[in-house]
C-alpha cells in the first residue's frame, strides 16, 4: 500500500485550524504533540526559520575543525577558516548530492566528499577546475552557504536566507556574556540524550519551575526559583527574596557586572538573557555550592550569580563564573527529542587538577535527567485518547503560556 503525504496547503490548513481551536491560557492540544504534520510544519515555520545554537567556538578552536548539526534533513558544516573566521554550509557535495563531511566531527584542510573526492576549501570554493569535464565554471559550484553568527563564544546558524530578525539579541548577549569568556573556553564533557517528547514539551518543562519542589531537590538548594515562586503568594517570602535580589545586585555592581532581578520572563518574544543570584551560602551551581573549577573570563572573584540565556527554540545555558552548561535541542520526530548537554570551563584549566567531572557535572546532569523523565511522562499523558488541555496557573506558568503564544504566532505565519 502506497501513503501519499499531504500536501504543504493541506498540512499547513491543518495546522492552521488546530491553532484556531486553542483555548488561552492552557496547555495545547494533542495532535501538537503527536502529529506528523504538525511535526513538519514545526521544521519549516519554527526551525526553518529562526537563529538555531549549533554550539560553541572553542569546539573548534584551529583553524580546519569543524562539526555538523543536523535539523530535519538538512546537515550543516560548520568550520573554522584559515584566518579564524567562522563558516556554514549545507553539508551537501556540489556534484551527486553526498554528504560532504558524513562524521559528526573532523580536522581538515579541505572538505572533501568520500564519493567522488570532489574537495572545498574552508571558504566552501571547488578546489578542481570542473570546466572541461563538466561544462561548468569553478564559482558555480561552491558549497551552498548558510548563515552563521558567532557571539560571544556560542554559534549560532540560520537555514533560512531571510531568518527572523535577531540583532537586538545577538547585541545583549554578546555584552552580559562576554565577562565569562566562553571565546576562551574548552568543552569539558557532553552527554547525549534521546527524549521521548516532543521538542515543545521538553521547552515548556524548561519554562517554569512549578514542577522544582516535588522533583529537583538539588537544584533547589542552589537557585532561587522555587523562593521566587512561592513568594507570589506569601509576603514573608517575597521579602525575603527582595533582600536576596537586592544583596546580589550590590555584588553584580561590584563586579561591573549587569544588575540580576527578581524576574523570569522572557527579554523579548523568543529570548532572554538575564543574571540571576543564587541561594545564600552557594558561588556557583554546585551540589554544595563550592566553586567546581577556575575563574572563567575575566573573573577575578567567585560569586557573579549565574547568567541564564535562553533562545527559542533549541537553547538554554547558564554560566558561572567557573562553568557553563548549555543544552542544545534538535527535534527528531512528533514524539522524540535529541538533546546535547554540554559543560565549559576555562581553556586552560585541566582535569584532575582544577576540576573533576564528578564535581562539574552532577546538578545540570542530575536535573536534566530528571526532567527528561518528567517530559516523557508528559508525552505519554497528552497521547492518551482522553487528553484534555487543562489550565495553567497564573503566577507559575506564565512563561509556559508566553513560549505557546510565541509558538502558535509564528507557526501560522
Amino acid at each position: 500500500m502506497v501513503t501519499i503525504a499531504p500536501s504543504e496547503a493541506a498540512r499547513r490548513d491543518f495546522v492552521r485550524r488546530l491553532a484556531a481551536g486553542h483555548r488561552p491560557g492552557g496547555p495545547l492540544a494533542g495532535p501538537f504533540y503527536t502529529s506528523p504534520e504538525v511535526f513538519q510544519e514545526d521544521l519549516a515555520r519554527i526551525w526553518g526559520r529562526y537563529w538555531l545554537y549549533a554550539g560553541h567556538a572553542c569546539q573548534i578552536p584551529r583553524p580546519g575543525d569543524w562539526f555538523t548539526f543536523a535539523v530535519g534533513s538538512d546537515s550543516v558544516i560548520v568550520v573554522r577558516g584559515e584566518t579564524g573566521e567562522i563558516r556554514a554550509f549545507h553539508n551537501t557535495c556540489r556534484h551527486r548530492g553526498s554528504r560532504v563531511c558524513p562524521t559528526e566531527t573532523g580536522s581538515s584542510r579541505r572538505l572533501t566528499c568520500p564519493y567522488h573526492a570532489w574537495s572545498y576549501g574552508l571558504d566552501g570554493q571547488l578546489m578542481m577546475d570542473p570546466k572541461a569535464e563538466f561544462g561548468l565554471d569553478r564559482s558555480q559550484l561552491s558549497l551552498h552557504p548558510v548563515k552563521v553568527r558567532t557571539v560571544a563564544g556560542i554559534v549560532f546558524v540560520a537555514l533560512s536566507d531571510d531568518p527572523v530578525d535577531f540583532e537586538e539579541a545577538f547585541s545583549t548577549i554578546e555584552r552580559k556574556l562576554k565577562p565569562h569568556g566562553l571565546e576562551r573556553a574548552k568543552l569539558a564533557h557532553k552527554i547525549d540524550y534521546v527524549v521521548k517528547a516532543n521538542w515543545k514539551l521538553v521547552f515548556e518543562n524548561n519554562r517554569e519551575c512549578y514542577h522544582c519542589p516535588p522533583n529537583h531537590r538539588e537544584y533547589n538548594l542552589a537557585t532561587y526559583d522555587v523562593l521566587r515562586d512561592n513568594a507570589v503568594t506569601d509576603p514573608k517570602l517575597k521579602a525575603e527574596m527582595e533582600a536576596v535580589v537586592a544583596e546580589t545586585n550590590a555584588r553584580f555592581r561590584s563586579l561591573d557586572l549587569d544588575e540580576g532581578d527578581a524576574e523570569s520572563a522572557m527579554t523579548d518574544a523568543h529570548w532572554r538573557c538575564r543574571r540571576s543570584p543564587l541561594m545564600k551560602g552557594f558561588t556557583t551551581q554546585s551540589m554544595d555550592g563550592k566553586p567546581v573549577s577556575t575563574l572563567m573570563g575575566d573573573f577575578k572573584e567567585r560569586d557573579a550569580g549565574t547568567l541564564r540565556t535562553t533562545v527559542f527554540p533549541n537553547f538554554w545555558q547558564h554560566a558561572n563564573d567557573d562553568y557553563a552548561c548549555a543544552s542544545r535541542l534538535t527535534p527528531i520526530g512528533p514524539t522524540e527529542t535529541h538533546v546535547r548537554v554540554l559543560w565549559f570551563v576555562d581553556r586552560d584549566a585541566q582535569e584532575g587538577k582544577d576540576y573533576t567531572l564528578d564535581r562539574l557535572l552532577p546538578i545540570w546532569k542530575l536535573t536534566s535527567e530528571q526532567d527528561w523523565d518528567i517530559c516523557r511522562w508528559n508525552q505519554q499523558g497528552v497521547s492518551s485518547s482522553r487528553y484534555v488541555p487543562g489550565r495553567y496557573s497564573t503566577t507559575r506558568e506564565q512563561n509556559v503560556a508566553h513560549f505557546v503564544d510565541w509558538y502558535l504566532r509564528e507557526v501560522v505565519k
